[in-house]
C-alpha cells in the first residue's frame, strides 16, 4: 500500500540514482561545496570558488551535477514560524486505515499535501503510519488542523506533540563521513 505511494509520489531524480548519489559525495569537494551552500545558500559561485580555491567555471559545472543528480533539491528561505504568524508548532503522530483502497489513500495524501500549514509528512516504522510537522496560529488552530486531519477518514487518529522551545535546526545532513569532520569541543561549567 505505502509503496505503492512510494511509486506515485516519490522524486524522479531518486529513482534508481542511490549509487550515483554516494559518487558524488564522495569526492571532497563536492562535500565542500554542499556544506558551504547548506550554511550559505545564496553564496555566488565566485566566492564559493575563491573560498575552496577552484576556478568559478568548476564551481558552476559542480554545483549544476549536484542540482541535476538531486543532491541539490532546491533553494528556499527559512522562514520562522512565529514570523508568519503561527507560532504553534507541533509534531502529529497519524495513525489510519485505508484497507488497501488505492484511490482513497491517495486523497489522503493528496489532502495533506494541499494543507498549507502541514510542512512536512513522513511515513514511520511502529505503530503510527505517520508523522507531520504543522504550525497553527493559536492552540485552538491547532486543534482545528487537527479536526481537519482525523476528518480525511473514517479510521484517523493523531497523538500530538506541542513544541515548546526549538534549540536549533539543521539545513540538512552533513555531506561528510562522521569520522571526517570536525570535532567542536564543548565547555564545561567552571571551566
Amino acid at each position: 500500500m505505502l509503496a505503492k505511494w512510494k511509486d506515485l509520489h516519490e522524486p524522479s531524480w531518486l529513482k534508481g540514482e542511490t549509487l550515483m548519489l554516494k559518487h558524488l559525495l564522495d569526492d571532497d569537494l563536492n562535500r565542500r561545496i554542499v556544506a558551504l551552500m547548506q550554511e550559505e545558500g545564496r553564496i555566488p559561485h565566485a566566492e564559493l570558488a575563491e573560498r575552496l580555491g577552484v576556478s568559478r567555471p568548476t564551481i558552476i559545472e559542480r554545483v549544476k551535477r549536484l542540482e541535476s543528480s538531486g543532491v541539490i533539491r532546491g533553494y528556499s528561505a527559512r522562514v520562522s514560524p512565529a514570523s508568519a504568524m503561527k507560532p504553534v508548532v507541533a509534531f502529529v503522530a497519524v495513525r489510519y486505515k485505508a484497507d488497501n483502497d488505492e484511490v482513497l489513500e491517495h486523497r489522503f495524501w493528496k489532502a495533506l499535501e494541499d494543507e498549507p500549514d502541514v510542512l512536512e509528512a513522513h511515513t514511520v516504522a511502529g505503530e503510527d503510519c505517520l508523522l507531520l510537522k504543522i504550525v497553527a496560529d493559536t492552540p485552538q488552530g491547532l486543534n482545528e488542523r487537527l479536526r481537519r486531519i482525523r476528518a480525511l477518514g473514517p479510521h484517523v487518529t493523531t497523538r500530538t506533540t506541542v513544541i515548546l522551545q526549538t534549540h536549533f535546526e539543521k539545513p540538512g545532513p552533513s555531506p561528510f563521513p562522521l569520522e571526517a569532520r570536525p570535532v567542536k569541543a564543548v565547555a564545561r561549567r567552571g571551566a
